[in-house]
């Protein structure tokens, strides 16, 4: 039976700087882009199981508001033993 272990963590929209979405690590340059990302935690074997909007912000459009994610937190998992 594979027993499995889970890492989870936030990305967020850096509007400033990168204008992309970002992780920040410790003592580590930051992660920028979704594509870097996944391919940074696909390298060490992990799998991504979930991506769920966590906040939001809103903000008025033409006629009506527009909402849109502010934090994405990422779900991975990969069989416990691998690195």
């Amino acid at each position: 039976m594979v027993v499995w272990e889970y890492l989870t963590f936030d990305i967020g929209y850096d509007r400033k700087k990168h204008k992309n979405w970002v992780v920040v690590r410790d003592n580590r340059p930051p992660l920028v882009g979704l594509q870097a990302i996944l391919e940074a935690h696909g390298a060490q074997g992990w799998e991504l199981v979930s991506l769920m909007p966590v906040r939001f912000q809103a903000y008025p459009g033409f006629g009506q508001w527009a909402v849109e994610p502010v934090f994405y937190r990422a779900t991975f998992k990969r069989p416990r033993g691998e690195s």
